[in-house]
């Protein structure tokens, strides 16, 4: 690995930004690409893909992403990284999906134990669950009422073979509502939801050597604190893909963090040469948007500590923000009864910046009321 680089924070953050397209100058990206220049779509919650697309593209209409997720589409959504949400892009989504497979598995097989149900029956409804889907996609309802008849199983069974068969990897689903605030899940078998893709990628070592790097190119310099957390893996696992991954990276410190990070090596020059962001640069970002969901040990890039709890939740999910040249100056939020955007400014900020607030928040309440509640 090459000797330790120092890089100046705002050229850092600009840089970050131009990345995952919320720069001054960036094009918007088709959204398969979008998803691949954040390392996956956090879609944990029903707004925060369509919000970050939105953010980082203003003609971005709901109808786009429905389309991508439906079959034949460019998007898949697994759950991977911490257990929780993502869109990737179809070539993507086996590395995060094996990667990850340990954590998910585990934790369903936990649940199951705790009602008395062994994996050898886990698999057993998963298969039947799988079965059930072999005609044609089922509403989420209809599957559980449909295996509940047919195999005379409780409701936990049933529940958690359609978790197993989805976790695995055989099953899938995608939100058929016709409105961006609501949910109606569909499951399918992934051979009809999207033809050609398997999720059962190479061995576990291989698919985490493959989505650290991923990670690092869209989210570095970061320091292995931000990894351990955005990927949800042990130390044991993080260890060996990095040793993996060692020729390419390089050191590096970031002015004002006081860890070591570390970048690959043919992502410095383009931070070194990134201009900072403009002082009036706004930019609204999502609830756990992809950009601040990318770190953990080193967020104070991103905000002043003493606006940490304001920021950030009990558990560490970020609020969706409101940045002022890349930095979280306060946050913003729907009021799904109301149907307008609310937001709090952590501290008094000039007037031009304040009314450049105030028309992003506009646009955004004007995007979130084309569907209905």
């Amino acid at each position: 690995m090459a000797a330790s680089v120092t890089l100046p924070a705002q050229a850092e953050r600009a840089a970050i930004a131009a990345r995952h397209g919320w720069g001054p100058d960036s094009t918007p990206l088709p959204l398969a690409a979008l998803a691949a220049a954040q390392s996956g779509l956090h879609a944990a919650r029903l707004l925060t893909p369509y919000i970050t697309a939105h953010t980082r593209n203003p003609a971005f209409t709901p109808d786009e992403l429905r389309a991508a997720l439906a079959p034949g589409g460019s998007l898949v959504k697994i759950r991977c990284m911490r257990r929780t949400l993502h869109l990737w892009p179809l070539a993507q989504a086996a590395d995060a999906h094996t990667a990850t497979l340990r954590l998910r598995l585990g934790a369903t097989r936990a649940t199951a134990r705790r009602h008395g149900l062994t994996e050898a029956g886990l698999r057993r409804w998963g298969q039947r669950a799988a079965d059930a889907l072999a005609s044609g996609p089922l509403p989420y309802r209809d599957l559980q009422d449909h295996l509940a008849k047919q195999h005379h199983g409780d409701s936990a069974a049933v529940r958690l073979g359609i978790k197993w068969a989805w976790e695995s990897g055989h099953i899938t689903y995608r939100n058929a509502a016709a409105s961006l605030h609501r949910e109606d899940r569909h499951y399918a078998l992934l051979e009809h939801a999207h033809p050609g893709l398997t999720l059962t990628g190479p061995d576990a070592r291989t698919a985490t050597i493959a989505l650290l790097r991923r990670y690092l190119h869209a989210y570095g310099p970061a320091a292995e604190g931000d990894l351990l957390w955005w990927t949800g893996l042990t130390r044991a696992e993080i260890t060996p893909a990095l040793a993996a991954l060692h020729s390419e990276l390089v050191p590096v410190r970031i002015n004002g963090l006081p860890h070591e990070l570390l970048a690959p090596q043919e992502t410095l020059e383009s931070i070194r040469s990134a201009p900072p962001l403009p002082p009036d640069h706004v930019r609204l970002l999502a609830f756990e948007d992809p950009t601040f969901k990318g770190y953990f040990t080193t967020r104070s890039r991103y905000h002043d500590p003493a606006h940490t709890a304001h920021a950030f939740n009990t558990i560490g999910e970020v609020r969706a923000a409101i940045t002022v040249a890349g930095r979280i100056a306060g946050t913003w939020e729907w009021d799904k009864r109301t149907r307008t955007v609310k937001s709090a400014l952590f501290a008094a900020q000039p007037a031009p910046i304040r009314r450049r607030i105030h028309q992003h928040l506009e646009r955004a309440e004007t995007f979130l009321r084309t569907e209905p509640c």
